[in-house]
């Protein structure tokens, strides 16, 4: 038995092993080295997002003390009862005002409730913090067409319910500024619409919160910004730090919130939710091209799953069989076991 274990390997039965081996090794090395697109789901907490979305409505309802539209084509107010407007000269007393304007107008309202922002066709939608600790201020910038239907307020803690425009045409006549208060008791109906580029600047009354659910997302989402004076692009991320979770593979990866993120949807991704609520709470879902992190632009790294992780433990030991089969042929060899060629 001993003589048996010491002979050499035969020519073809060495080149049979040594091939199994070779080929098992080969497809374990490629099947790691592949991240096929899969279903990731994202919890992400960040100072500024911005995407792509062909949403028909963005953000629900709330109550804003102040809401500052830079960006205006359209304005209706049809008021409850008759109320002074100033134009430049003396108060003019109106039913309803009509007023147009452009990318250069602006108006800012007073104790107003919105109704969320129809969207006219796909736009890029930027929506951002400036003082993460104040719940209650945002901005919004949009590049594409939004309209709103606002309604007036009670005026309550000292503010009063009212509105100031700034370059709008009324009648057709000159651009000029506009002002006036709402209807005592609310429920004035304003209608507004802006250009393809506005910007919009939230001031929310109360425990109002804004949100929003189910909004399709187009295009890569980077978390990041680059700076002004550095050229150098900077994450936008907060605590609590980023986390991904990789279902197929049940696979979870907490991030560093220093990193950088970048996520590129392969199709059917969603942002589930979000809030505004110490930063922008988000939840994203759906399928993913690459979901990249690192420190740096040039330290990005891949954190999908590899195609040999999404093989579940049945295919991983099927892998397997080939890379035994070479032991036990080895072993059947040496013992004499395979007769002779």
């Amino acid at each position: 038995m001993t003589a048996g274990l010491e002979k050499p390997f035969r020519p073809w039965v060495a080149r049979l092993i040594c091939g199994i081996w070779a080929g098992t090794t080969l497809a374990v090395f490629i099947a790691t080295r592949i991240h096929p697109a899969t279903t990731a789901n994202l919890s992400v907490s960040t100072r500024k997002v911005s995407f792509r979305t062909n949403a028909s409505h963005i953000l629900g309802r709330s109550n804003e003390e102040q809401l500052l539209v830079s960006g205006v084509s359209s304005l209706q107010i049809q008021f409850n009862r008759t109320q002074a407007i100033r134009t430049g000269g003396a108060p003019v007393h109106v039913a309803s005002l009509h007023a147009e304007g452009d990318s250069f107008s602006s108006c800012s309202f007073y104790q107003v409730r919105s109704g969320g922002f129809e969207v006219g066709g796909a736009a890029v939608i930027t929506l951002e913090v400036f003082n993460v600790s104040d719940r209650r201020s945002f901005s919004l910038k949009a590049h594409g067409v939004l309209n709103d239907n606002l309604s007036s307020r009670l005026s309550e803690h000292g503010l009063m319910a009212g509105f100031e425009c700034r370059g709008m045409h009324i009648d057709g006549g000159a651009a000029s500024d506009v002002e006036g208060n709402f209807s005592p008791e609310g429920g004035d109906s304003i209608f507004i619409a802006t250009p393809p580029d506005a910007r919009l600047d939230f001031s929310l009354a109360g425990h109002s919160e804004a949100n929003d659910t189910q909004i399709p997302i187009l295009n890569e989402l980077r978390f990041s910004e680059i700076d002004p004076g550095t050229s150098e692009e900077k994450s936008v991320l907060l605590k609590p730090a980023p986390e991904v979770t990789f279902e197929k593979v049940n696979k979870k990866v907490i991030l560093n919130s220093a990193d950088l993120l970048v996520v590129v949807p392969k199709s059917d991704f969603y942002m589930r939710q979000f809030t505004v609520r110490d930063g922008i709470q988000l939840s994203l879902h759906g399928a993913v091209r690459e979901i990249l992190t690192g420190a740096g632009a040039r330290d990005l790294a891949t954190l999908k799953p590899s195609a040999f992780e999404h093989l579940d433990n049945a295919m991983r030991i099927y892998g397997a069989i080939p890379a035994i089969v070479g032991l036990i042929l080895g072993v059947l060899e040496r013992m004499g076991a395979l007769g002779k060629r």
